[in-house]
């Protein structure tokens, strides 16, 4: 029988340059937020990478294309 492959997903840099891109770009939404572990504000940046972290069976580029579609202002029709 045989196993299958093993995934191989974006790397660290492509999520850290997707991610930094995010954040410049005016058209989505990328405040900071408060944790929930803390009274501190969590950086766009860095809640996303450490969700991706500590999730390594989550496919980066699809979350990362989630993302940006939910994080996305839309104007008023």
């Amino acid at each position: 029988m045989n196993k299958p492959s093993k995934v191989e997903f974006i790397d660290e840099t492509t999520i850290r340059q997707t991610l930094t891109s995010m954040v410049s770009d005016d058209k989505l939404k990328t405040e900071p937020t408060y944790s929930h572990d803390s009274a501190h504000l969590v950086t766009f940046f860095e809640k996303h990478l450490t969700y991706l972290k500590n999730h390594p069976k989550v496919n980066p580029e699809h979350y990362l294309a989630n993302l940006h579609t939910m994080i996305k202002i839309r104007s008023p029709k």
